[in-house]
């Protein structure tokens, strides 16, 4: 099987503090069997290679080896670079744009949230609007309230049950233009 290029999104972790360089990172993702691995960024943001048969055998590799430099385990959540261009490519955030919008969010999911989810819904603050599931994500927007973003991370945590992780959309479009 020809190898695709994949997106890999550590949760709760900043490369470059407790000894997890973007080079760190880089190697974990070779060593869990990801080819030509990059990093993004400074929030655990990745690319690679892969045969999409070894996903799940590269995530947990990834997983495994951020626990032994970090001493925790944070989850990876791995989507092609190929959805999420065509999410970027659908200008999600187009109907949604407003003088009040702070920052254009997508929070990435263990699984399918949409059967769970009753779509737009808004955080009791008002402070996060959830309006769409694309590129197997939740997509939102937060508004500053009392000086203070919304942070649909949290919101979806509460809501689901689940551990996610948030992303700006805006590092979304720089690694699709990146990998493009």
């Amino acid at each position: 099987m020809a190898l695709q290029r994949f997106a890999g999104f550590v949760r709760n972790v900043m490369v470059g503090r407790n000894g997890l360089s973007a080079e760190v990172l880089r190697e974990l993702v070779a060593k869990a069997g990801g080819h030509d691995p990059r990093s993004h960024l400074a929030t655990g943001n990745l690319t690679f290679s892969a045969s999409p048969e070894l996903l799940e055998v590269i995530r947990a590799g990834i997983e495994d080896s951020v626990e032994s430099v970090l001493g925790r385990r944070e989850d990876v959540f791995i989507r092609s670079v190929a959805s999420l261009a065509s999410a970027v490519r659908s200008d999600p955030f187009a109907e949604m744009m407003a003088n009040d919008v702070y920052e254009r969010c997508v929070t990435f999911v263990p699984a399918e949230p949409a059967a769970s989810l009753s779509l737009p819904m808004q955080a009791p603050r008002g402070d996060v609007v959830l309006f769409d599931c694309r590129a197997g994500g939740v997509l939102s927007i937060t508004r500053l309230i009392s000086g203070r973003p919304g942070q649909p991370g949290r919101f979806l945590e509460s809501t689901l049950g689940l551990r996610v992780t948030t992303r700006n959309w805006n590092t979304i479009e720089r690694i699709v233009r990146l990998e493009g």
